[in-house]
């Protein structure tokens, strides 16, 4: 299936369903091309989304769209701006060039909330009015047997008879800590994992900290902030020498990249784990683009 990797960061969507044909991708972030480029040959396009031609998005002749947009206009960190955020821009323009274009498919990723904002009412509106038919699904990593919590959004528009889509039964497991990296204390504070005791002391309770050898231990959801702030940008481990952070290929392999996805030496960890923040659940949107196979 010919498929179109809107706001595509480092390429979670095309690591997640192999089996689709990306034809090209696009975002406007360049260190997110240089880590897709590394792991994928599809054209990876800077450009900004508002303003991408129809001319070019038709001539593309993609069977599937995906699109993950920027979540913050829909959180309460970014004031649920909705609409009037800035950051919806290229989102407005791809509802109005779906309903121009119709590809067969469109699928969109975001946060829980997403389905209740203004913007969705107008996606909703303009598609259904163009002849689509909505499915809206809510799944989180959990729901696969994979110890991440990172529940989000799915809309699903297509054209003609609705098919059956449902969220998958339970088909995969996974230990948190088979998905972990063995990190020395010397190797941990050198490469910026390690946790002060000041920020243990000041912050205690309010840190997410885990028991990798918990069969049961679910890390919470890894934002783009995580190594800057705090709290509520992920968790972190407790080791026998105190705390640490989660590495980028640890955040990685959480995510449910494989392990022979390259994150660029040349990248700092701290942009690693930005990039990663703002990436996708592959166990989750595998699950969600089953459907596709058929």
């Amino acid at each position: 299936m010919r498929t179109l990797e809107l706001f595509a960061g480092i390429g979670g969507l095309h690591a997640a369903c192999p089996w689709l044909k990306v034809v090209a991708a696009v975002d406007i972030n360049r260190d997110s091309e240089a880590v897709y480029s590394w792991n994928f040959s599809a054209p990876y396009i800077i450009r900004e989304l508002e303003t991408i031609p129809l001319d070019w998005l038709a001539t593309q002749k993609g069977d599937l769209w995906w699109m993950s947009p920027p979540c913050t206009p829909f959180t309460r960190k970014g004031e649920r701006r909705d609409l009037h955020d800035v950051r919806t821009r290229a989102l407005l323009h791809l509802i109005d060039a779906v309903a121009r274009i119709r590809p067969a498919y469109v699928v969109l990723e975001n946060v829980v909330g997403f389905e209740n904002s203004h913007t969705f009412q107008r996606l909703s509106d303009v598609w259904q009015r163009s002849g689509y038919h909505l499915q809206v699904h809510t799944l989180c990593p959990t729901e696969t047997g994979w110890p991440n919590r990172r529940p989000r959004v799915y809309v699903i528009a297509t054209q003609g008879t609705v098919p059956l889509i449902k969220v998958p039964e339970l088909t995969l497991s996974k230990a948190l800590i088979d998905l972990l990296v063995q990190y020395e204390a010397d190797t941990a504070q050198r490469e910026g994992l390690s946790v002060s005791a000041d920020i243990v002391s000041k912050y205690g309770a309010a840190l997410d900290v885990v028991d990798v050898d918990d069969s049961h231990a679910v890390a919470a959801c890894f934002g783009s902030s995580y190594g800057r702030a705090i709290t509520k940008s992920g968790s972190y481990i407790a080791t026998e020498y105190g705390l640490r952070r989660f590495s980028p290929r640890e955040v990685a392999n959480i995510l449910g990249f494989p392990p022979n996805f390259v994150l660029p030496d040349h990248l700092p960890t701290r942009r690693l784990w930005q990039l990663l923040g703002n990436s996708l659940s592959l166990p989750a949107v595998a699950h969600i683009m089953q459907f596709t196979r058929s």
